[in-house]
């Protein structure tokens, strides 16, 4: 390799070094994913809280309001927990969509399902964690 072969690769790698943190910050504000992921270096500023909760309401057939579901099984307990740690990383490029089939299948007599994950978040106003509602919808055309 010559000199300015050399060079060439060594400033491509120094201008991809410095774009990086750019792109990073950019998935993590617009698909909330995590700082603490990709070599962001935005991780040494943000808080990494391990807690996050799911919570299932789903609908009856000829029903208007969603009811609670608090009988789930084993799996799907362990199901949503895979779910909830990939969720932890990936942000909303993350869906539920696999654990609301899943729910379909181990309970047919709802039709529609909501599926509801708490997701700790940095208030920027008050500096306090809180925690988020974010709520996906499936209606029974959507779990088959």
């Amino acid at each position: 390799m010559s000199l300015s072969q050399k060079r060439r690769a060594l400033s491509i790698g120094l201008l991809l070094f410095t774009l990086w943190p750019l792109v990073h910050i950019y998935l993590v504000v617009h698909f909330e994913m995590s700082a603490w992921k990709l070599a962001g270096w935005g991780m040494y500023a943000t808080p990494r809280p391990s807690f996050s909760g799911i919570a299932v309401q789903a609908r009856r057939p000829g029903k208007q309001e969603y009811e609670p579901v608090k009988a789930v099984s084993a799996a799907w307990q362990a199901q949503a927990k895979q779910f909830l740690d990939r969720q932890r990383w990936l942000g909303q490029l993350a869906r539920p969509n696999d654990l609301a089939r899943s729910f379909k299948e181990q309970a047919p007599e709802f039709t529609d399902l909501q599926i509801i994950v708490y997701v700790p978040k940095l208030d920027r106003q008050t500096s306090k964690i809180v925690v988020k509602p974010v709520v996906y919808e499936y209606a029974a055309s959507d779990l088959r």
